[in-house]
């Protein structure tokens, strides 16, 4: 191999820190993940798992899926079959919370649908002095947060997961008017609506369709919501951009006040532009 000094130090400290946790294999593990991340040792090999990956992304498969990561406001995410690979989109929501939210230090946070944990996590990378709850209930997904928030705590960003149905209050309970933010990205495509293959067939289906409107469980979020929020916490939501009016009225019916819609041109691919709607609680 012909590595820097750099790549050299790094596989020293990699191959210590093996050895201290117990891997049984340390030197197979060391040598495969040399060949994953910073030198590829058989080039033969690396063209034809090349091409493969080629063919499946013209299968449609989401390239996230096909290489397991996924970058995310300067996160690297394990991702996979299973699980929805979150999108630049969402970052809506930490730009708005920079600049319009004054959260005081030591406010719990839920990340409702939180999937492979992207959204919490990036908001406890920027606000660390926040108490960040990832909440997700499939099984898969739930699997996949547990890793995430468990490699990205080596750079210090502190997460808690909890595994429950946002149909099921009862399991907030201990939440109940201490919420200072809840913020989702949950399924909010009608049942009925055509996509792309990447999302109509090749992510898990309870993570893009919420009925036949879409607004399945927005609508539960918002109820959850009323439960769980203090005195001016806020509520943010991401949906699709014709969803704007209805939910905007949703919110309203709620306890919630100074409803409006936040839209992000500049992060619109082919799914659409970045939407999201905020309210805050008044009583």
């Amino acid at each position: 191999m012909s590595l820097t000094d750099r790549e050299y130090f790094a596989i020293g400290q990699a191959r210590a820190m093996l050895q201290e946790s117990g891997v049984w294999s340390l030197e197979e593990d060391l040598s495969c993940l040399i060949d994953r991340y910073i030198e590829r040792l058989d080039k033969s090999r690396a063209i034809e798992e090349f091409m493969l990956a080629v063919q499946e992304r013209c299968n449609r498969v989401p390239l996230g899926h096909i290489v397991g990561m996924v970058e995310f406001d300067e996160m690297p995410l394990v991702v996979g079959s299973g699980v929805f690979i979150p999108r630049p989109h969402s970052q809506i929501i930490h730009k708005w919370l920079e600049t319009s939210a004054a959260l005081r230090a030591g406010v719990n946070v839920l990340d409702l649908c939180a999937g492979s944990g992207a959204i919490g996590l990036a908001i406890a990378r920027r606000r660390p002095d926040l108490k960040v709850t990832c909440v997700e209930f499939d099984e898969i997904a739930v699997q996949y947060l547990k890793r995430n928030i468990d490699r990205l705590a080596g750079r210090k960003i502190r997460v808690n997961h909890l595994q429950a149905d946002i149909r099921d209050e009862q399991a907030f309970k201990r939440f109940t008017h201490e919420v200072g933010l809840i913020v989702a990205n949950p399924p909010y495509v009608p049942q009925s609506q055509e996509l792309l293959p990447e999302w109509s067939v090749h992510h898990p289906q309870a993570s893009v369709y919420s009925g036949t409107d879409g607004l399945e469980l927005i609508r539960q979020i918002i109820s959850l919501a009323d439960q769980l929020l203090s005195r001016e916490g806020w509520l943010v939501i991401e949906h699709g951009e014709a969803q704007a009016q209805a939910i905007r009225e949703l919110f309203k019916q709620s306890q919630l006040t100074n409803v409006q819609t936040v839209m992000d041109k500049e992060a619109s691919d082919a799914s659409g532009s970045s939407v999201m709607t905020v309210g805050c609680k008044s009583l």
